[in-house]
């Protein structure tokens, strides 16, 4: 086993006001996120105490959560003491994911209580081997197209990710990294767990957010630092394919690079300019935003 996972901090959780140790933590069985799926979530990016771009990161929070039907005015506050605590745990110069689960809280196993419960909101903090999120895309990863079959709420950061799991299972049954959902009409619309973009002749595009996609942090940075700017328009497949280079965002890998798609090679099937350069300028956004990483 790698010595940098055995030399982490232990993982910890907030449940009930208290920080426990993340093995120690238990929910009702009836609570309904876990029967309904009745839950919206959102994870964080931390190095030491300092959080990465909260405010987006809390603003889609509450935005899934309106969704999902699950009072925000309780949970946000909720989020913001279990965020506190947790971080006040934390060792300087260590990154960590921290996740936000919110649920529609206890009540007897029906789809309708008589009486709304009371929201609840569980947390973690877990640590993540240095250098795993230092957006620097490598060797690049391979990509696996499939059909998307999910559900047409993906806008929404619910805990309904049977479809990314079964996804994943597919792109690795393929002998791929991730899997890349395609619409029934051929349009690209996001990977997995990540946000997919495209290069071509020089021009960056990115599928717009109006075909139900998660609108990811990192992707709304990478809109926003991009000095040519991004263009948010759609495209196939088959367009795909002829990209001179692909590369996907998410908070908890940043910038990606995709050099096999579909078992073939992407351009030559090596990481690209662009994707280096974009891969430099979010890891110094990432460095001056949450300071040194912790060796």
């Amino acid at each position: 086993m790698n010595a940098n996972v055995i030399n982490q901090p232990q993982a910890l959780a907030w449940i009930d006001g208290q920080v426990v140790a993340a093995a120690e933590a238990r929910i009702p069985l009836e609570d309904r996120g876990v029967v309904f799926s009745e839950a919206a979530y959102e994870v964080l990016l931390a190095r030491g105490a300092r959080l990465y771009e909260t405010e987006r990161h809390l603003a889609r929070f509450e935005r899934s959560l309106r969704g999902v039907g699950i009072d925000a005015s309780v949970v946000l506050p909720l989020a913001a003491k279990a965020l506190g605590a947790l971080s006040e745990r934390a060792v300087q110069g260590v990154t960590a994911l921290a996740y936000l689960h919110a649920t529609g809280g206890w009540a007897p196993r029906e789809h309708l209580p008589q009486r709304d419960p009371t929201p609840a909101l569980y947390a973690t903090w877990r640590a993540i081997p240095a250098g795993r999120v230092q957006a620097i895309p490598g060797p690049g990863i391979a990509l696996h197209s499939l059909t998307d079959f999910r559900w047409q709420r993906s806008t929404w950061k619910t805990t309904q990710l049977l479809g990314a799991v079964q996804a994943k299972r597919q792109a690795r049954d393929a002998g791929a990294d991730e899997a890349l959902f395609v619409g029934t009409d051929g349009q690209v619309l996001e990977a997995s767990t990540q946000n997919v973009f495209m290069v071509r002749d020089g021009e960056i595009l990115t599928p717009p957010l109006s075909l139900n996609l998660l609108p990811g942090v990192t992707r709304a940075l990478i809109l926003e630092v991009w000095p040519a700017g991004v263009s948010e328009r759609g495209f196939t497949l088959a367009e795909l394919r002829e990209a001179d280079e692909i590369f996907l965002a998410s908070t908890t890998r940043s910038v990606l690079a995709v050099t096999r798609l579909d078992g073939k090679p992407v351009a030559g099937g090596e990481v690209g300019p662009v994707s280096r350069y974009l891969a430099a300028l979010m890891s110094a956004h990432l460095l001056e935003a949450l300071g040194p990483e912790r060796e």
